[in-house]
């Protein structure tokens, strides 16, 4: 698939840190009239800044750069395991790839969250539980199959949390084969594990 007008001048930001409309024009061999559009709409959303003659990436956008590869990246996810009783708390799954499974609560951790407030906002925001954090249990890489190819490779950051709301637990081994065999794995082999993940804060 062909990447948007917009990705393409973002990629030219990669190494430098501002350009000309002549240079960015230049390096894509882009039509002035369509890279103009597209720059005023970068410029309108407030991921480009225009200083005089010179583009630049605006400093909220900078966390764009990793993104910018022709490589696909693993995604990051967290998955929550809040249990009782020998149950877990699982849901049923909507989205492709494990559609009408049972599988943990996660998402994504945002910018500017730690493992913490991610955990929290995953359970509230999806589930309407409030939670703790409890431990963190493993760090996994899972790739995902499909007609004999990887179409997915995630790094699983495996917590535990608590709620003193009331909730509807499952039991494990009686639902096991409608339960997503990667959960399904880490509930069983990494709850009782524990380890720590360093959190850096630098400046780039």
């Amino acid at each position: 698939m062909e990447k948007p007008a917009e990705y393409k001048i973002l990629k030219t930001f990669l190494y430098k840190e501002k350009q000309k409309f002549n240079e960015i024009e230049k390096s894509l061999n882009m039509r002035s009239n369509k890279l103009s559009y597209h720059l005023t709409q970068l410029v309108k959303k407030g991921i480009l800044l225009k200083q005089k003659e010179n583009y630049k990436l605006s400093e909220t956008s900078e966390h764009l750069i990793p993104y910018l590869s022709k490589k696909n990246s693993v995604l990051t996810v967290l998955l929550i395991a809040v249990t009782k009783n020998n149950k877990v708390f699982l849901h049923k799954r909507n989205k492709r790839p494990f559609q009408n499974k049972l599988g943990l609560p996660g998402g994504r951790i945002l910018l500017k969250e730690n493992i913490n407030s991610a955990t929290k906002r995953i359970l509230k925001e999806k589930h309407n539980i409030n939670a703790k954090l409890g431990k963190v249990h493993s760090v996994s890489v899972e790739s995902i199959k499909k007609s004999g190819k990887i179409i997915q490779t995630d790094l699983i950051i495996f917590v535990s949390a608590s709620t003193k709301d009331k909730i509807n637990y499952t039991s494990l081994k009686s639902n096991k084969s409608k339960i997503i065999s990667s959960d399904y794995q880490l509930l069983e082999k990494d709850l009782d594990k524990e380890i720590k993940i360093n959190k850096f804060v630098t400046k780039g």
